[in-house]
């Protein structure tokens, strides 16, 4: 079992799955389109942090996953067929 719910960022035409500070870490030392931006540096700093023991492993995760959604690596699944289903389910019932 994965530490968090994996997310898929795409890299340089690839994608590549994270569920995990190691993950994150290696998803960092890759080729960002601005290697520079502030919350990829912060996520950076925060992922040492929690190695370090300095900060938890989910607000690593977390700092990661907002730089990574800023540069606009983050892509969302779409909802599978029965979340839909079960989503329009729960709109019926409300």
């Amino acid at each position: 079992m994965t530490a968090f719910i994996p997310i898929t960022i795409y890299l340089n035409h690839k994608s590549m799955v994270v569920a995990s500070i190691a993950d994150a870490a290696n998803a960092l030392q890759q080729q960002w389109p601005s290697m520079d931006k502030q919350s990829r540096l912060e996520a950076i700093r925060m992922l040492e942090e929690s190695l370090a023991g300095h900060c938890s492993h989910q607000a690593a995760f977390a700092a990661f996953e907002a730089a990574a959604s800023e540069q606009g690596l983050l892509k969302q699944k779409p909802p599978s067929v029965g979340l839909r289903k079960f989503d329009g389910v729960a709109e019926d019932l409300l």
